[in-house]
């Protein structure tokens, strides 16, 4: 007969424990015994203890069979893999270089870099090894050879050997480096004893594949690794029994090698060509884009969604979720009609990518990603890619302290505050789509700590305008936010004509005029002269400068253009990133 008195529903020790002694109590022939001072409370403890562990066994088990609420990384790409998604792996950091070598003793006229050709450079986190991911070669009638505008990626080659046997039906092909850059992968079958070597391309879908498709598919092992996997005879074709299978694939750490400026050649390529050879190093765009192994709550995000855009571009969420599934280091991407642009452009989506780095994407990159989307998108859409913009915020914060409770010092509580404010900026900011809630913000400061006693905050917002030096331009932006009237000015800056200025919409000689934007001139005399140099159509935010030169920057690495919002949470629409600006953020504290 079932006992109504037992509690299901709660499974810590205690209360499991209260529920075998309450249990144990309802019999008869245990209503004089004493459950807390006897050998029986041993008893009690050891099956509450068992107990408790099956039921948090259990617990574990069923929670690791559902994407939602896995927890271990090899659950949640196993459920994944349900969905065919594959998770990112990490990313090596690419820079463009170019190469001079003054030879000596080379007489056919052409010198090779061979793929695999190492390089060396360092940052901030330590030393790096580059490596070229392709044969280059330069045809030259003299001694130097130029080779311009060579990409080289961190991490170096590595070869990985299988033999095929299928007397194991259980055999696997598993990389064993949990650090491979999958975008690197290269697979070569050498079938009877050498003499027929074949390259197997990758496939992500069954898709026109038949019996004598030379593919493989890549997906997702445990531990981190990734799994080769070939064709069953009718998908794609597969190696003969006895035949040798070679990976050849780059291993890298990931975002660290972003952020490297210098590099050196580590072989003797003259050697290499038959003779000898002097090389000179320019770098043209330092290594960025490096990126790190998708996360847990990347996959359990991205994989169901990657399911439903079933490989084709028609929604936004769609163009989204193939760049992310297909460009590693791509770290968020917004995608917006055309038609919601102020001057609206109908039949274009454009296309916002960001990189881990914060450094615009390459354009090849970019164009990369335009070439993928061809056979994705609907005919006669037009795909445009643009570069994000950021809406910096500035706060300006004053806390009030009860010092009475704390030993903490006025500069601890300025620490503190700053590092509340920088991990609001992580949690809440520097994505697509996101809204700077002012009074989230000031909720994290006063909960800082408890001797705060609320906190004054004002912001400002600035854009960033990066006119190219000593030609005519025109920077435009938006802010994407309505701003107040007369609130704009800007950074210092030099015209071509030598004169100091700043942009402001504010001219004391053109009172109750607003939308026009003027040039300031700042000179020695304190005299100021205001020019009509754009117009601020204040309820979008956009800013529209007309013909300007600028010689150079002041104290900033562009124009930056201040400005405060009608309202105080600030909207990420379209291009826009919203960001706390922390190097610019001021704490003051105030005894109470």
């Amino acid at each position: 007969m079932a006992n109504s008195s037992f509690n299901l529903t709660s499974l810590d020790f205690d209360t499991l424990k209260s529920n075998l002694q309450t249990y144990l109590q309802s019999q008869t022939i245990f209503q004089d015994y004493d459950f807390t001072g006897s050998n029986m409370n041993v008893l009690l403890d050891i099956l509450s203890y068992n107990t408790y562990l099956n039921s948090f066994y259990l617990n574990m088990v069923a929670a690791e069979s559902f994407l939602d609420s896995a927890q271990l990384r090899d659950s949640v790409v196993s459920h994944a893999k349900e969905l065919n998604y594959i998770p990112s792996s990490a990313t090596s950091a690419e820079a463009v270089v170019n190469l001079t070598f003054n030879t000596t003793g080379i007489t056919s006229g052409a010198f090779v870099i061979p793929k695999g050709t190492s390089f060396s450079g360092t940052n901030s986190n330590g030393a790096f090894t580059f490596s070229t991911n392709t044969n280059l070669t330069a045809i030259s009638s003299s001694n130097t050879f130029t080779f311009s505008n060579v990409s080289i990626f961190e991490g170096t080659y590595i070869n990985e050997s299988f033999i095929v046997d299928y007397t194991q039906p259980t055999q696997r092909f598993i990389l064993s480096n949990a650090t491979v850059d999958t975008g690197s992968i290269a697979v070569t079958v050498s079938e009877n004893n050498g003499s027929n070597n074949i390259i197997y391309t990758e496939a992500s879908s069954l898709f026109g594949l038949n019996s004598n498709s030379t593919i493989y598919f890549l997906q997702a092992a445990q531990n981190g690794q990734y799994e080769i996997v070939f064709g069953d005879g009718v998908f794609g074709d597969y190696p003969l029994n006895t035949s040798v299978i070679t990976v050849t694939y780059r291993i890298t750490k990931g975002s660290a090698g972003s952020g490297v400026s210098t590099f050196y050649l580590n072989q003797n390529l003259g050697t290499y060509n038959g003779g000898t050879a002097v090389s000179t190093v320019t770098t043209v765009a330092n290594s960025s884009n490096g990126s790190d192994p998708e996360t847990i709550e990347s996959i359990r995000f991205r994989a169901p969604r990657s399911y439903q855009v079933q490989d084709r571009a028609v929604t936004t969420s769609d163009y989204k979720t193939l760049i992310l599934d297909n460009f590693n280091d791509v770290e968020d991407v917004n995608v917006f009609g055309g038609e919601t642009l102020p001057n609206p452009e109908y039949g274009v989506v454009y296309i916002s990518p960001s990189t881990y780095s914060g450094a615009p994407l390459a354009n090849q990159r970019k164009a990369d990603i335009l070439t993928f989307l061809l056979s994705k998108k609907i005919i006669n859409i037009t795909n445009k890619i643009i570069d994000p913009n950021y809406v910096y915020i500035i706060p300006t914060v004053v806390v009030n302290i009860d010092f009475t409770n704390t030993s903490l010092t006025p500069v601890d509580f300025q620490s503190a505050v700053l590092a509340s404010i920088s991990n609001f900026n992580i949690t809440y900011l520097q994505k697509f789509d996101t809204t700077f809630r002012y009074s989230k913000l000031l909720e994290a400061i006063d909960n800082t700590d408890s001797n705060i006693d609320g906190n004054l905050t004002s912001i400002q917002i600035y854009k960033l305008l990066e006119p190219t030096l000593n030609v005519v331009a025109s920077p435009s932006t938006s802010f994407g936010n309505q701003l107040n009237v007369g609130s704009i000015t800007s950074s210092n800056f030099i015209l071509f004509d030598g004169n100091t200025y700043q942009i402001t919409d504010v001219n004391p000689n053109a009172v109750g005029i607003t939308g026009i934007l003027y040039l300031k001139q700042i000179t020695t005399n304190n005299t100021q002269n205001y020019t009509t140099v754009g117009t601020i159509d204040y309820l979008s935010g956009t800013v529209n400068i007309k013909n300007i030169t600028v010689y150079s920057f002041l104290g900033a690495p562009g124009i930056q253009i201040f400005a405060t919002s009608t309202y105080n949470d600030i909207v990420g629409n379209s291009n826009n990133i919203v960001e706390i600006d922390l190097g610019s953020t001021t704490v003051t504290v105030n005894a109470v």
